[in-house]
């Protein structure tokens, strides 16, 4: 799998995981926070998720 593939799956999938939580716990749902919230816990979620995907698939170098 390469990288630009990696990178689509791993954050697709985190930002479809984050969506709801961010509406969920964010202080004001109807406000623009739910968005910030939403891709803070998309890059904690798909940051791990995207060198673990790298690591797996071996070294493409």
């Amino acid at each position: 799998m390469n990288r630009s593939a990696r990178l689509a799956l791993a954050f697709g999938v985190a930002f479809v995981v984050a969506l709801p939580l961010g509406f969920i716990f964010a202080p004001d749902p109807t406000g623009i926070a739910p968005l910030f919230l939403t891709a803070g816990l998309a890059a904690v979620f798909g940051l791990p998720v995207y060198f673990g995907l790298s690591r797996a698939s071996g070294s493409e170098s």
